[in-house]
């Protein structure tokens, strides 16, 4: 304490004396000085003009019942956790209190938990007047922890980007699908907590803590080998119901599909009660419905799709399904079926692949095709084909020209594989004969165990490609000698019809007619649109 190497108070039986050993100090530190040594009254006059000679003086007269003894003060927290002591100090001449005083004195408030006995000595040993000082400790309680459910899979997580990254934001989806056996939520049991203790020994309680159970519906299931897991056994999207997983095996969208819903990679069934705008793709194992249109975007279903609103390709996007493609009308679109396509009302300036036929007999004054290309497998019917203006118009039929193009494909890597086969194998000859006579050296050895690995692989790919060609024979013998196109009410001149690799350019206008190849002949002849009416295809 720095007063006290600065000032000195010694007392007589007149009163009491204060000195000084500088003058480096003021009002403030005599004051402060005094309070220390528990003189709380004495004659500002004096303390004035001490302040101004320097010089000891009587500051005040001796009076017994202002010469108190020390005083130990214990506050306990509200809590209860801690408790503190504040010492008031003694008139100077007379002692502090010890250890065993303030001890009694927490004793006496009911303190007996996590007194700390050096902070006690230290409040002393420094004679810490007037402020409270902690001396004892409660032991508080160890909280513990709610169960929770950490969802692996959020139907609800908003779609998040960095900062250091770049999205497609037509590719992006909101939509979660999962797959059989996958994680979607992973449940963290609750852990108790522990009880602590006030400093009076009281037990104070960890507050209590709550389970919760997983909640889920169709398409969920606990994991077999551990209970806290909750896994996936249908394909589907995942959904929050009111707080309740589920997985629903049809994907129903009520509104476009554009930058709010994004583009749809699907497991199952799609429909889509509004539009599918420019630049997204909706993608799907099942049938896709749209009661909208689609507008310059890929639509893909490996089973039937159907637009109500018919399709505007913009020159962009494409529908593609394995089986039939139902539309409205189509206008610069390109579509590719296995099956049919099947158009309500006009087709223009559109580019249209089907595996079986190509149908656009609706009953209204705009069932047309006019502009494009047509390819079909077995048939293309129309109430109008061409136009007026005499708007290129092209019909290909017989034989589907993507399965012509994949024969070819695969026509060209049997060639090819076939063709190193031959290459690698007298090498390999050669080194078998090596191997069976102990002449391997290490070099030949790694020789000959690549070119065994090259033709296991040559002959495994060969096969798989000779099997799916023999497919596609088979496929193509079924149309190969089939193709007809139906036209109900008029086809105008111009149109250029492909039947079986014998080609026809309609001279002149034509109504209720159908275009059939004349094998014999080697050409394309007209009959009446009912020819063979009933069989898909002639």
């Amino acid at each position: 304490m720095l007063n006290k190497e600065i000032f000195d108070l010694h007392a007589q039986d007149d009163g009491i004396y204060l000195s000084c050993y500088g003058e480096n100090f003021n009002e403030s530190d005599v004051y402060a000085f005094l309070k220390e040594y528990g003189i709380v009254r004495y004659d500002f006059k004096a303390i004035r003009k001490f302040l101004k000679d320097k010089a000891t003086c009587k500051i005040c007269t001796r009076n017994p019942a202002f010469e108190k003894d020390a005083k130990v003060i214990v506050s306990l927290a509200k809590d209860k956790m801690t408790a503190s002591v504040t010492i008031e100090p003694p008139f100077f001449a007379k002692p502090w209190p010890t250890e065993h005083d303030v001890l009694n004195a927490l004793e006496a408030h009911g303190v007996k938990v996590g007194i700390d006995e050096i902070a006690i000595k230290s409040l002393l040993a420094r004679k810490l007047a007037n402020e409270p000082a902690i001396v004892a400790n409660g032991i508080p309680p160890i909280e513990g922890r709610d169960a929770w459910i950490e969802l692996i899979k959020d139907p609800d997580k908003p779609f998040e980007v960095r900062d250091d990254e770049k999205i497609d934001f037509w590719s992006r989806s909101t939509i979660v699908t999962v797959h059989p056996g996958q994680e979607i939520a992973i449940k963290h049991p609750l852990e108790n907590g522990k009880n602590g203790v006030d400093v009076t020994g009281s037990v104070v309680r960890s507050m209590p803590v709550k389970n919760i159970e997983f909640s889920f519906g169709d398409g969920l299931k606990r994991d077999d080998e551990n209970s806290l897991m909750l896994i996936a056994t249908a394909e589907g999207q995942l959904k929050n119901e009111r707080g309740r997983l589920v997985i629903l095996p049809e994907l129903d969208i009520h509104n476009d599909i554009d930058f709010s819903v994004g583009s749809i990679d699907f497991t199952g069934a799609v429909k889509i009660r509004g539009s599918v705008r420019e630049g997204f793709h909706v993608t799907a194992r099942g049938n896709i419905e749209i009661n909208g249109t689609v507008e310059g975007a890929d639509i893909d279903s490996q089973g039937v799709i159907i637009v109500h609103g018919g399709v505007r390709g913009m020159g962009k996007g494409t529908v593609r399904a394995n089986g039939d493609i139902s539309l409205s009308f189509g206008d610069q679109a390109t579509i590719r079926s296995g099956g049919n396509i099947l158009v309500k009302n006009a087709m223009l300036h559109s580019r249209l692949y089907a595996g079986k036929a190509i149908v656009a007999l609706g009953s209204g004054k705009h069932s047309q095709i006019a502009g494009g290309r047509m390819e079909a497998g077995l048939e293309v019917s129309c109430n109008i084909l061409g136009s007026e203006m005499g708007t290129k118009t092209e019909v290909i039929v017989g034989l589907p020209p993507e399965q012509l193009e994949k024969k070819k494909v695969f026509t060209t890597e049997i060639k090819r594989c076939e063709e190193n086969l031959e290459k690698i194998e007298p090498n390999f000859i050669l080194l078998k004969k090596l191997e069976a006579a102990g002449q391997l050296d290490d070099n030949k050895r790694v020789m000959l165990m690549n070119l065994t690995k090259m033709k296991f692989q040559l002959q495994a790919t060969l096969e798989s490609m000779q099997t799916e060609l023999d497919a596609l024979e088979e496929n193509l013998a079924l149309v190969r000698d089939k193709g007809i196109v139906r036209v109900k009410d008029i086809c105008y001149s111009g149109v250029f019809i492909s039947i079986r690799g014998l080609n026809y350019i309609v001279r002149e206008n034509c109504r209720y007619t159908s275009f059939i190849a004349d094998d014999e002949k080697r050409c394309i002849v007209l009959a009446p649109f009912d020819y063979m009416a009933g069989r898909l295809g002639g």
